[in-house]
């Protein structure tokens, strides 16, 4: 079926005016979210298909080298926009190189018919070409958003690339604006596929961002940044079983920081907040790959060796126990020295182990290492031998 290029022109204009005007709206809300950039490049495309509606019936200069600009200005504020998104700097130079140099070829080039048809093409295919590399290198594969700013992009690379195929094949006049065939209606259907599918994908990304970075606050707590005690104890659970499973051993530590009401009354809370912060950057600095650390309660850590003998728990704690008492943690002009006692179960779990069960030996342990001295690691044994077998001080 054959449409009426102007109509088509003017109907992709409609549309990207529509979500332009609802993005700048709620984009002003939040201007870090990149929906308001997104607005603005909607606004853009909508413009330039208004010039693209005109085309033979207004200059030269407004239906074709406005309107071929401000629509590159469009992708360049959608590849800005992406960058906003994922809070990364935009690097507005090489967004709007393009846009800039499309204003000049225009400029150049707006007295002929096939060599500005074709620099308008191939810059407008280097900017999707620009969004395909930027969502690949910057978005995380999974995501639905990054299939369709993807898709989006590529469609647009097919538009052109026919237009492109058609000026070589000397049918440039086939492909002016104001002409109505099969490949216009295709061309221009396919533009508004790019205009729908890039924003969309973009305001889609924006959510998913959000989404994630809501997850990751409701794991994470809020003074250290380390797992929470809901999310260290999940973490604990797929660890318990999966030890289990392989029958691996699995160092289950409770971390205590001793005096630590002692170091609130000296120094003030503030103080105890730093004290806390920087013993859940020393420990997660230190831990291996493999470990996990999560903030328990107070200043108290949970932490998770797997795959690891009692005699490789007993290492990695004490030189995290040792290290810690050579870093003291600096508060304002004072320097606060700190000492952890930490209580260890470490064993190959058995089909009757439960999370609660090993954090309650644990805890015992802790229990124990307060009482003997603090400043000290303490092993639970294994329930079939006699108490205190296992201590490192």
């Amino acid at each position: 079926m054959i449409a009426h290029t102007p109509t088509l022109f003017g109907c992709v204009a409609l549309v990207a005016t529509i979500m332009a005007f609802c993005l700048i709206l709620v984009g002003q809300f939040n201007r870090r979210d990149g929906l308001l950039t997104i607005g603005f490049g909607l606004l853009a495309h909508a413009l330039a298909y208004v010039g693209y509606t005109f085309y033979g019936h207004a200059p030269l200069w407004f239906t074709y080298g406005a309107a071929n600009s401000l629509l590159a200005v469009a992708l360049a504020f959608y590849g800005a926009s992406l960058f906003r998104i994922v809070e990364l700097p935009v690097p507005w130079s090489r967004v709007f190189a393009p846009a800039a140099l499309m204003l000049v070829l225009m400029v150049s080039l707006i007295d002929t018919l096939e060599p500005r048809m074709l620099a308008a093409s191939i810059v407008l295919m280097v900017q999707c070409a620009l969004i395909i590399y930027w969502t690949l290198r910057h978005i995380p594969a999974l995501g639905r958003a990054r299939m369709l700013l993807i898709i989006g992009s590529s469609i647009s690379l097919i538009g052109l690339g026919m237009r492109v195929v058609a000026i070589f094949g000397g049918g440039a006049a086939e492909m002016r604006y104001d002409v109505s065939n099969l490949k216009q209606t295709i061309s221009v259907s396919i533009g508004t596929f790019t205009a729908m599918m890039i924003s969309l994908g973009l305001v889609l990304l924006a959510k998913e961002r959000s989404e994630s970075l809501l997850k990751h606050m409701a794991l994470r707590d809020v003074l250290t940044g380390i797992l929470n005690r809901r999310a260290i104890l999940e973490q604990f659970s797929s660890e318990l079983e999966r030890a289990r499973r392989e029958h691996a051993c699995l160092g289950v530590a409770m971390v205590d920081i001793d005096h630590f009401k002692q170091i609130n009354d000296v120094h003030g809370h503030l103080a105890g907040d730093e004290v806390i912060s920087h013993c859940a950057r020393h420990l997660s600095q230190r831990l291996r790959a493999s470990d996990s650390i999560g903030r328990y309660g107070g200043e108290e850590f949970l932490l998770l060796l797997p795959d690891t003998p009692p005699e490789g728990v007993a290492a990695v704690l004490d030189e995290l126990r040792t290290s810690l008492a050579e870093a003291p943690a600096q508060y304002g002009e004072s320097s606060i020295a700190l000492r952890i006692s930490i209580g260890v179960c470490c064993d190959v779990p058995s089909e009757g182990d439960t999370t609660a069960s090993l954090l309650a030996r644990a805890d015992a342990a802790l229990y124990e290492a307060k009482g003997m001295g603090r400043d000290r690691v303490r092993f639970a044994t294994p329930e079939d031998k006699s108490e205190g077998d296992w201590v490192s001080s």
